[in-house]
């Protein structure tokens, strides 16, 4: 350890090590055209790579060697201004640097896109191609670039093993990957989709998996044998390029298999130029304009180095830079945003794209053939060989609503093949709280039928969804087509819309009358028991009616309703105003003096004098109204029913909740889920959101946000926060880290593990990456300084959260000597691990360690772990002693002296190393100027 006077004289030495790392990049700076030789971390259009050294050749092998990611790109720009800061302001060329690699941002990852004059969704790639041009895999989809690649090509196996032929059409001769053979139907176009089932008729069981073969291994395009896992098990193989080997080796016969290749342009493929966006997964393609997507972690960084950049210089495009990020991150804590219950989509095949969805028809006689497609326009297609009620089923999309603002949409379209309109329904089980298992009640409505194929919105406000079940156990008789007999020249109307009596929007029936010999009956032939009491009834007429029943001594009465005059009424059914009727045809024994009924099968509705064309009576319900949804609640069950009196060809786009709560989950709206939120490639998960992480959230971009509800917002970040430490303390004794993730009570959360419940894995059993609990220590401690700076509330437990992480740091540092914590293991309290320096972590336990210090606080020990972390980057600082050695100023997990000294030498550097490791020497020399 130094002395206090070594220490104010180490602030020279800390300059000189920012120098070094900045001529460290300046002289791996270059143009690679041979990977294997040439190795740089930046190209000479200021485009950070993530990796200098070489990492692989091919898709099956691992990543793309050429992959430079927003991650990096962002913290770069973070960590020259932080050092530019650090020094006073006085290195000028640290602020040129910054805006040089936010200028390259812009130009590469945002493909030239500038910031929007006004604040709006501003998307970015999340990975350009940093290095060499390279060829793409083959072939390239045309839609959506994630769905490239061979999908589903048949071929015979013979003991799990095909030589997949080399030349037009199948190329084996460049083959890159392979991922499995199958017999089925992939669920969405994409070599690593699932596989569906096939019925014998050749249409798609969506209900049942297919049947899925992992490949083994495969002989690459370079004669190499590699697994699935991307080990090299062999340099040359003695099988032939392109043979494809199942882990299952009794695999004979024709199946489908799923590959790509990489076909050099001559032979049709594609090279993705320097710089260019792309995917690195399921394949390495070029991607669209229309198809980026920056990941979330990334995005809140980069709105940190727009809001520097404009501090510091002023300039009004970093303002819009940084307002245009605020808007899309704002945006991600709308965890809800792109969920659908059934969606319109141009990428997907399947209808069934989010939650768990499924279908299921009833048709009397034979049962009916339904085929699904997708229109120009990216509408499902549902067509039914017969007459026949088809429902589409949705359990896993829960919603929270609220009686008072949100609304239910319907995308819906189609007619049969008469030209006949298709009816449509839709209910809902709703609950008071999300999960599986819950208590439900069903509400539903009836939807205005279709008469065309064009697709329209319908939207409903869920104050109008209605009880379906009333409390005797049988459904209410509300208005249905199906409940509803009409005889001589009356004709029926489906009508729709809002101010149905009492405000709500429902559909209601009208029964057009033109004649005294025309009329109607109303059937109890939905109930269970055949029956119905009749005690009132909701209409509007034009022109009275009379309400006709038949005794249980086949005596005829009536009621009259009187015209209203075009307005909705409920009319009292007493018994004791009937009027026996002048016709009685079917009654015995003497005139009875009042009527003798308890439960009914139907009632009569016919004109009471006279009927013109514009006679009608409009059906809303008989009997009380179905009590509508009030309050709050989830939709735990949706489901969409279409019927049509013939085959039919139905429609349906985006169905779902406009204007829901966004506290649905926990620690929500706030917490950042881990996700590419605006990623169409991967469009059956366009809803999904990866487990939230500690380590993802970042609690600065709600310090200086303009959204009305950032304090709200940051509380529950900051509470995300909280929990997870407390979480950690109960289960392994110390207070500090932070459990790894939380597990969201969402559909697609639960495959890993107990929802709401915390873990220190990652998907599901996976060892979560250590670096997450350093960034978020500095995340934390980086809030709390900003909030104090501007002089602002700090959220309770946040400098809690912070000291309690410094605490536990502290003791731990100086139990091991000097040696911060590198390893977080899953199920015991971490320990020292001797030469695993990480720079990255050091950098961001030191900047966390000077935030809070430049917050205020003075825990004890806190100024001699801070020296801890800068002996512990000074100690690892990169000076071989070689002049000219490419490695010189860096820090690097192996840097390889036995390659060479130039840029041949293949020495390890990670690109996000460079931009940690800045900003924690920046912020040091800005805690050692405080003092």
């Amino acid at each position: 350890m130094l002395n206090s006077g070594s220490r104010r004289a180490a602030s020279g030495q800390i300059l000189s090590m920012i120098e070094g790392l900045h001529y460290f990049l300046k002289n791996n700076t270059g143009t690679t055209n041979d990977p294997t030789q040439d190795h740089y971390v930046l190209n000479e259009e200021g485009v950070l790579s993530n990796n200098r050294h070489f990492i692989s050749d091919s898709a099956m092998e691992g990543q793309p060697n050429g992959d430079a990611t927003t991650e990096g790109q962002s913290l770069l720009i973070i960590g020259y201004v932080r050092a530019y800061i650090g020094t006073g302001r006085s290195c000028g060329w640290m602020l040129e640097e910054a805006e040089r690699y936010f200028d390259a941002y812009v130009r590469y990852f945002y493909a030239g896109v500038e910031p929007p004059l006004t604040p709006g969704r501003w998307v970015s790639n999340w990975i350009v191609n940093g290095k060499q041009p390279v060829l793409s895999n083959y072939p390239i989809a045309t839609d959506v670039a994630t769905h490239s690649g061979f999908k589903g090509v048949a071929f015979t196996f013979s003991a799990g093993q095909i030589a997949i032929p080399h030349g037009d059409p199948h190329w084996g001769e460049y083959l890159d990957k392979a991922t499995f053979a199958f017999d089925g139907h992939l669920a969405w176009g994409a070599i690593n989709a699932t596989v569906v089932a096939v019925n014998a008729d050749g249409s798609v069981d969506w209900s049942k998996d297919g049947t899925q073969y992992d490949v083994d291994w495969i002989v690459d395009s370079k004669g190499r044998k590699i697994t699935l896992d991307g080990v090299i098990v062999a340099a040359s193989a003695s099988e032939a390029i392109g043979t494809v080997q199942l882990k299952d080796t009794t695999v004979t016969g024709s199946h489908f298999l799923n590959y790509a290749t990489l076909n050099p342009v001559t032979d049709g493929g594609y090279m993705i130029a320097r710089n260019e966006c792309q995917h690195n997964r399921p394949l390495h393609v070029p991607v669209p304009r229309d198809f980026m997507g920056n990941s979330a972690d990334s995005e809140q960084w980069f709105m940190e180095a727009c809001y520097l950049l404009w501090k510091e210089t002023g300039n009004q495009r970093y303002y819009r830079a940084w307002k245009a990020c605020e808007y899309t991150v704002m945006e991600f804590t709308d965890i809800d945003l792109n969920d659908r219950f059934f969606r319109r989509s141009s990428a997907s095949i399947t209808p069934f794209t989010d939650g768990i969805s499924y279908d299921y028809s009833y048709a009397s006689g034979d049962t009916p053939t339904i085929i699904y497609g997708r229109d120009p326009s990216g509408y499902i297609t549902i067509g039914s060989d017969m007459s026949c009620q088809h429902t589409l089923e949705q359990q896993a999309v829960w919603f929270k609503v609220d009686a008072e603002q949100s609304v239910l949409r319907s995308q819906i379209g189609g007619v049969d093949t008469a030209g006949n309109p298709l009816r449509w329904r839709v209910t809902l089980s709703m609950a008071p709280q999300q999960g599986e298992n819950v208590t439900t009640q069903d509400y539903g409505l009836t939807l205005p039928n279709t008469t065309t194929s064009e697709v329209s919105n319908v939207d409903v406000p869920v104050s109008s969804l209605a009880l379906l079940t009333a409390p005797d156990g049988e459904a209410y008789i509300i208005a249905d087509e199906r409940i509803i007999s009409t005889y001589g020249s009356a004709t029926l109307d489906a009508q729709f819309g809002p101010n149905v009596f009492d405000g709500r929007t429902a559909g209601t029936l009208r029964v057009h009358v033109p004649d005294d010999s025309s009329g109607f009956e109303i059937g109890a032939w939905l109930r269970s028991s055949g029956k119905f009491p009749v005690k009132s009834i909701i209409y509007k007429a034009a022109g009275a009616f009379d309400l006709r029943i038949v005794d249980d001594h086949g005596w005829r009465w009536y009621w009259v309703l009187p015209d209203t005059v075009g307005a909705w009424m409920q009319a009292t059914l007493d018994p004791a105003k009937l009027v026996l009727s002048g016709y009685q045809p079917d009654a015995t024994g003497s005139k009875p003096s009042a009527a003798v009924f308890t439960d009914l099968d139907q009632v009569t509705i016919l004109p009471d004098a006279g009927a013109s064309a514009a006679t009608y009576f409009e059906l809303f319900c008989l009997n009380d109204p179905p009590p509508t949804f009030t309050g709050q609640g989830f939709t735990i069950k949706y489901d969409l029913i279409m019927s049509g009196d013939a085959a039919f060809t139905a429609l349906v786009g985006d169905c779902t909740i406009l204007n829901y709560l966004k506290d649905a989950l926990f620690c929500t709206p706030g917490v950042i889920p881990f996700s590419n939120i605006y990623d169409p490639g991967s469009t059956v998960i366009d809803a999904w959101h990866g487990c939230p992480y500690p380590g993802y959230q970042y609690p600065w971009i709600y310090v200086y946000a303009s959204h009305p509800d950032r304090a709200l917002f940051l509380n529950n970040m900051v509470e995300f926060l909280w929990e997870s430490q407390q979480w950690y303390q109960k289960t392994f004794g110390i207070i500090g880290p932070s459990a790894s993730t939380y597990i969201w009570n969402r559909w697609d959360n639960y495959k890993y593990g107990t929802p709401d419940t915390w873990t220190m894995y990652q998907w599901g059993q996976d060892t979560a990456w250590a670096g997450y609990q350093s960034r978020a220590f500095h995340a934390a401690a980086h809030a709390w300084y900003e909030l104090v700076q501007s002089e602002q509330v700090v959220p309770e437990n946040l400098a809690a959260y912070v000291e309690n992480w410094l605490g536990w740091l502290i003791e731990f540092t100086e139990k091991s000597g000097g040696i911060t914590p590198t390893e977080f293991p899953m199920d015991s309290v971490p320990a020292p691990v001797a030469n695993d320096f990480t720079g990255h972590m050091t950098g961001l336990w030191l900047a966390g360690a000077c935030s809070a210090w430049l917050a205020g606080s003075r825990l004890s020990g806190l100024e001699t772990f801070i020296e801890q972390c800068v002996d512990e980057l000074r100690a690892h600082y990169i000076n071989t002693g070689i002049p000219g050695q490419i490695m010189n100023g860096s820090w690097s997990p192996a840097i390889r002296l036995e390659t060479g000294n130039g840029p041949e030498a293949n020495g390890m550097f990670f690109g996000f190393w460079a931009g940690e490791i800045l900003r924690g020497l920046g912020l040091y020399m800005a805690y050692r100027r405080e003092h």
